[in-house]
């Protein structure tokens, strides 16, 4: 698989890299992990230059985007690459063990296309960090602006760090029911943890080593939550749904490979205007859901 991706790929990815080894690695003991939490909401900015343009060709073809789709413009999903910096940053100031953090979801909603060949301003928020007892939980944002200082892309990232034993499980709460339709699918080959890395940067052993995967429950690497979210935006982009506003969940890890991943809508918009989004395995498992409009 590193073979299928230039090794000079791993350059642009350095800031994703140190960022994000620089927060696991401090924050891994109490000894180098902040003393506690800092006053909320903390803010950090940053400015991105350009990105290397055969690296977001080769990542939208990977997400399943036809060649001119993007011909001018990034995949807003891209935020696999440009984002994480500053969340890694943003997450280590939590006096927390990163080692264990779980991607829960993701919120962003787009104002305009960040176009390729244009630097980013990227604003940074620690927004919120609260602890139920099992499981801590974080919440980060991260707004990037284009060179005039208009606002592109928000993006709400939720994550948690589990805590001892957890607790009892409260009842679901009743949701509206919907009926849904299959759009589309994608499949998930056994090296796509490895293959999404090389396009993002995020080498999260979990996704990337088949030694630490058949360590797990799953006994396999998972594909990142990030990764899902690509595959299953392109495919609803190819059933000509438009997105500006998208909230999604990942409720069960995806393992390694898995064919034939439904993505289904729902018939009906709720109250909001939003359309019901989920991600079925071939057996009916959800994996991820949400909505959009």
């Amino acid at each position: 698989m590193l073979a299928d991706y230039p090794l000079k790929y791993l350059a642009l990815h350095w800031p994703n890299i140190r960022s994000m080894g620089w927060a696991a690695i401090r924050n891994a003991t109490p000894l180098t992990r902040p003393g506690q939490l800092p006053e909320l909401p903390v803010h950090l900015d940053t400015r991105m230059g350009a990105m290397n343009n055969e690296l977001v060709d080769q990542y939208a073809a990977w997400a399943g985007a036809p060649a001119q789709r993007y011909a001018k413009a990034v995949p807003p999903h891209f935020c696999s690459h440009w984002a994480m910096p500053m969340l890694a940053k943003l997450g280590s100031l939590a006096p927390y063990n990163l080692l264990s953090l779980l991607n829960q979801g993701l919120r962003m909603q787009i104002h305009q296309p960040l176009q390729r060949d244009d630097a980013i301003a990227l604003h940074g928020s620690l927004m919120e960090v609260s602890d139920d007892g099992d499981k801590v939980r974080i919440h980060t944002r991260v707004q990037a602006s284009n060179p005039k200082g208009e606002l592109a892309v928000v993006i709400d990232s939720y994550s948690t760090v589990p805590r001892g034993k957890p607790a009892s499980k409260s009842k679901p709460t009743k949701r509206d029911e919907f009926e849904f339709n299959t759009v589309g699918q994608w499949h998930a080959e056994e090296e796509d943890g490895l293959a999404f890395a090389m396009l993002t940067g995020d080498f999260n052993p979990i996704h990337t080593m088949k030694a630490v995967g058949k360590r797990t429950r799953f006994k396999s690497c998972i594909l990142h939550g990030f990764g899902q979210l690509a595959r299953t935006w392109e495919v609803l982009h190819n059933a000509s749904f438009s997105i500006a506003d998208i909230d999604v969940r990942w409720i069960k890890p995806l393992p390694l490979p898995n064919a034939g991943m439904q993505v289904q809508v729902s018939t009906k918009t709720d109250s909001e205007g939003y359309t019901q989004l989920r991600v079925a395995a071939a057996d009916g498992t959800l994996h991820m859901v949400g909505r959009f409009k």
